[in-house]
Parts: C-alpha cells; sequence; structure tokens
C-alpha cells in the first residue's frame, strides 16, 4: 500500500531534521512504537505494537536511517514480525524549509503488512495508514514546538 503526504512542522529544516531521526522523539511521536534500541550506526531494533481495533499484534524488528542529507532527506526502512504476522515500511522523507521557522515534510513510500491483521483489515489499512501519519505529524508539531520554546 502507498503511504504518503505532506505536512508542516514549525521549525527550520535542521531542527525537523533532528527531530525526525531522534529516536528518543520517535518513541514519543510514532504510534504504537514502545521502543528503538541502536545496534549499530543509524540502526535501531524496535518494539511496535501495529492493529486494528481488538486485532493488535506486538512486533519486534529493525529500524534504520538511509540515504541521509542532514536538513534535506533520509529514507526510514522498518521491518517487525510477530505472533499474528509482518509489517513493513520503506519510506523517502525530504523537507523543504519555506520560511525560517516552517518546513514542508514531503513523506512517499510504501507499507505492507501480512498475517491475520492485514486478512481481517487489508480494507482498512490504508485509512489506517493515513490517520497514524496524522498522529504522527500532530505529535511531531508539538515537539517542534517544545524545542522552539526551550531556545
Amino acid at each position: 500500500m502507498k503511504v504518503n503526504g505532506t505536512y508542516d512542522i514549525p521549525a527550520n529544516a535542521i531542527t525537523t531534521y533532528e527531530l525526525l531521526t531522534d529516536p528518543d522523539v520517535l518513541v514519543r511521536t510514532m504510534p504504537g512504537l514502545k521502543s528503538l534500541k541502536s545496534i549499530g550506526d543509524n540502526h535501531y531494533e524496535a518494539e511496535l505494537e501495529v492493529g486494528i481495533s481488538v486485532v493488535k499484534g506486538r512486533y519486534k524488528g529493525t529500524v534504520k536511517l538511509e540515504d541521509e542529507i542532514a536538513g534535506e532527506q533520509f529514507r526510514l526502512v522498518m521491518n517487525g514480525q510477530g505472533p499474528l504476522g509482518f509489517v513493513e515500511m520503506n519510506m523517502f522523507v525530504q523537507l523543504e524549509q519555506t520560511s525560517d521557522q516552517q518546513t514542508k515534510v514531503h513523506c512517499e513510500g510504501e507499507a505492507s503488512v501480512g498475517g491475520v491483521v492485514a486478512g481481517i483489515g487489508q480494507r482498512m489499512m490504508s485509512g489506517v495508514a493515513s490517520m497514524l501519519m496524522g498522529q504522527f505529524f500532530t505529535a511531531m508539531r508539538k515537539e517542534a514546538s517544545k524545542a522552539k520554546n526551550a531556545s
């Protein structure tokens, strides 16, 4: 399934990049992400909970940041497996600073879920993915505002 969107963050491109690539910030803002532990340069072991309604599963896997250019772009590659199946995502993120304290975040990628969760909720997955992205960027805007107020 395709996952894409454009989101505004109230921060410059460097700050936005730092927030989007900070493991602690990601755990606080990404719906379902329970933990990220470093296992190498920009490579993390992840635990997440993904699902629809009562069909939720815990997944363990990896998150890797690739193709990074600070303040401009990166690729997020996520893979996870659990008792209910698997989840995978490959998303390219490009930053466009539109003013001193405003950055557009362009996301384009693919996500897939297999197993019980996909079998039951395949028709709803696109809507769920859009909802989760919206929740993530709402939380990320709050993080950017906190960072601005702290400086």
